[in-house]
Parts: C-alpha cells; sequence; structure tokens
C-alpha cells in the first residue's frame, strides 16, 4: 500500500463508524486479528515497510484516533471502541507475546473501551517470547490488570466453560461463537438452563438461520464445527 492509500483507509474507517452511530449501533469494534489489514501492520512478518508506517503500531493509533474523532463528532450517546487482536503468530519472525504487551500497552494509552482476545483455544498456552504453563488468556488478563474489560474467546461451546473462562481465565467477558452460529438462541438456553443444541446436521442451514455461503463453508471445512451426518 502506498502512504496515501493507507490515510483513505483510515478515513474510511472513519466513515463505517459514522455510518454506523447513524444506524444505531452501540460501538465498533477494530479487528486487529486473524491475519487482517491491522494485524498485517503490527507483525514483524508482514510489515516490511520503510516509510513512517515501520512503527508497528503507528496504523492502529491513526485509526484509534479517527474513530475516537468521529464519535466525538456524530454520536449523541456513549458508542464504544474495542479492539481485537491475536496474541501470536506461527510465523518467525512473527507476533509472540512480547510484542502483544507492547501493543496492549499502546492500547491501553488510547483509552479504549474493552480488548478482545482471538484465539481458537481460551486455554492454549504462548507459543515464544514467553515461558509459562499458564494460558494466554490468562497471562493478558494479569498483564492488563483490570484496566480494561477484556473478553475471553476459544472453543466455549456451553455455560460451564464459560463460567470456568471467566473465574480462571479472569476476564470480563465471554465471546461465543460457533455455538451461538449452531444455537441463535444459546444466550436464552443459558439462561433458562435449557438444552443447548451443541452440533448441526445437514438439514439445518435453515434452523441456524446460516446463510449459505457460510453453510457451504461450514460443510466443506472438516473439523471447523460439528457437523453430525445421519444414521445410514
Amino acid at each position: 500500500m502506498e502512504t496515501e492509500e493507507i490515510c483513505a483507509i483510515i478515513n474510511d474507517f472513519g466513515e463505517a463508524t459514522r455510518r454506523a452511530i447513524e444506524a444505531g449501533f452501540d460501538g465498533v469494534e477494530l479487528h486487529g486479528a486473524t491475519g487482517y489489514l491491522l494485524q498485517q501492520f503490527v507483525s514483524p512478518h508482514s510489515n516490511r515497510r520503510t516509510d513512517e508506517f515501520r512503527d508497528r503500531h503507528l496504523f492502529a493509533r491513526k485509526l484509534i484516533e479517527e474513530v475516537k474523532r468521529v464519535i466525538g463528532k456524530h454520536a449523541d450517546r456513549p458508542f464504544l471502541i474495542g479492539y481485537r487482536f491475536s496474541p501470536e503468530e506461527p510465523e518467525t519472525p512473527g507476533i509472540t507475546m512480547k510484542e502483544s504487551f507492547a501493543l496492549i500497552d499502546e492500547l491501553l494509552e488510547a483509552e479504549l473501551d474493552y480488548l478482545h482476545i482471538a484465539t481458537t483455544d481460551a486455554w492454549a498456552k504462548p507459543r515464544r517470547g514467553i515461558t509459562s504453563e499458564r494460558s494466554r488468556t490468562e497471562l493478558i488478563s494479569e498483564y492488563i490488570g483490570g484496566r480494561v474489560p477484556l473478553i475471553g474467546v476459544g472453543s466455549i461451546h456451553t455455560p460451564e466453560e464459560a463460567a470456568l473462562v471467566l473465574e480462571k481465565g479472569q476476564v470480563d467477558f465471554v465471546s461465543i461463537g460457533r455455538a451461538l452460529v449452531i444455537d441463535p438462541h444459546w444466550v436464552e438456553k443459558a439462561q433458562k438452563g435449557d438444552g443447548i443444541i451443541p452440533f448441526l446436521t445437514p438439514e439445518d442451514q435453515e434452523r441456524a438461520v446460516i446463510p449459505t455461503p457460510l453453510w457451504k463453508l461450514i460443510l466443506e471445512v472438516e473439523g471447523w464445527f460439528p457437523v453430525k451426518q445421519p444414521a445410514n
């Protein structure tokens, strides 16, 4: 990307925020995870720039500044801004826990409303950059030390698993992904103690209100979602 394109992208994030405000949303989350653009700037694996954006936190700082500016100008009620990040990358060089702690320092300075870990397993241990038998969720929560609300995530399928992440992971909230796709009434059932549907069947697209492109991926990517095939 040319520097001019980066500036245009930052402006686009601001415009997206304005539209979210006008549409009645309660906030926006900057997706700095799972290999998307924000993470590419933070990562030593993908950010090989020689201009000012070789500072791997600069893009995030400028995005947050623009989103906050738009919120201040257009929002007439509280409007949240959060940031989601992947704590590590498999590549070398790549993001390690050490880089994630440095990013967290930047995000804390920006005074966001919350941070959101992106990981497929809430109990996964660090790959490198720090040696510990504790999970990345626990280490990040300890590092933040209550300075900003933290959302935990990663293979949380049942209310019991969510409660454990809240208690042992010491996060403030949990994010439910695949389990909510499988059973759109997960939250209500968890509140009432009703049985939550734990898997999909090939006939469940309409029941679960899953768009066709996503449904095709679910059936094609083995192991991504639990899909129970009918007995022969």
